[in-house]
C-alpha cells in the first residue's frame, strides 16, 4: 500500500476516535476504543488473523464483541440514556472519515488486496454516506431543528450502506464462512495497520449511527 493510502487510513482513524470523543467527552469510552484496538493490533501482528482455516472463523472475533456492546447499550436503559446524549453534530461529522476510507479500499483493491466488490466501483456505495455528512452538519449548525424525519431518514440509508459492506467485506475475509470473491479475498484487513478498520473505524461508524438513532427516536 502506498504512503499516501497509509496516510488517509490514519487519517480516518484519528476522526473516528476524536468524533467519539467528541460526541460524549467520555475517556472510559474512549479508552474502549483505544483498547480494543490496542488488542487486536497485538493479534494481528501475531499472525492471528492469518489463520484462514479456524473455528469460529477469525473475522467474527474483529466485530463481534463491539457490536454486541453496541446493543448491549441500546437493550439497557443506561446505555440508552448515554447514547442520546451523544452531540448530535459530532455524530454526524464523524461519517467524514468514510470518503477516505473508500478511497483506501479503492487503492487496496488496485493492489490485489481488496475485492473490487467492495469498492465504491463495485457494489459499495458508502462513499456516498461520507460526502454527504458535511451537509447534514452544516444544516444542523444553522438550524438544530433540521427536519427530524429527514435526520432520521439520512441515517437510516447510511446505516444500510454501512451494513451491505460490512456483510460483504465478512464473507469475502478468507475464512470457513467466505463464500463471496473466493477468487480475489478481503486480505487488506488481515495485517497492521488496516485490522483497526473492522476493529475500530467500523464499530465507531456504527455507533454514531445507532447513537444518532436513539437521539432522534427520544425526541418528540
Amino acid at each position: 500500500m502506498s504512503t499516501w493510502a497509509l496516510g488517509l487510513f490514519l487519517l480516518a482513524l484519528v476522526l473516528a476516535l476524536w468524533g467519539v470523543w467528541r460526541a460524549w467527552r467520555k475517556v472510559w469510552l474512549l479508552g474502549v476504543f483505544v483498547a480494543w484496538g490496542l488488542l487486536n493490533a497485538l493479534l494481528a501482528q501475531q499472525g492471528f488473523y492469518a489463520v484462514t482455516d479456524g473455528l469460529p472463523p477469525r473475522p467474527m472475533f474483529l466485530l463481534a464483541p463491539m457490536v454486541a456492546g453496541i446493543l448491549l447499550l441500546v437493550l439497557l436503559r443506561p446505555g440508552r440514556v448515554l447514547l442520546a446524549r451523544g452531540d448530535l453534530v459530532a455524530l454526524t461529522w464523524l461519517h467524514v472519515l468514510r470518503v477516505p476510507v473508500e478511497l483506501v479500499l479503492h487503492h487496496g483493491w488496485q493492489q490485489g488486496l481488496v475485492p473490487r466488490m467492495l469498492t465504491f466501483e463495485g457494489a459499495n456505495f458508502d462513499i456516498l454516506s461520507g460526502l454527504s455528512a458535511p451537509l447534514v452538519a452544516w444544516h444542523l449548525l444553522r438550524s438544530p431543528v433540521l427536519p427530524r424525519r429527514l435526520l432520521l431518514i439520512w441515517n437510516v440509508v447510511c446505516l444500510v450502506l454501512l451494513v451491505n459492506v460490512v456483510a460483504r467485506a465478512v464473507l469475502s475475509f478468507p475464512s470457513p464462512m467466505q463464500v463471496l470473491n473466493l477468487d480475489e479475498p478481503m486480505r487488506l484487513v488481515q495485517h497492521l495497520p488496516y485490522i483497526w478498520l473492522p476493529a475500530v473505524i467500523v464499530p465507531a461508524v456504527l455507533l454514531a449511527h445507532v447513537a444518532a438513532l436513539v437521539r432522534l427516536g427520544s425526541t418528540r
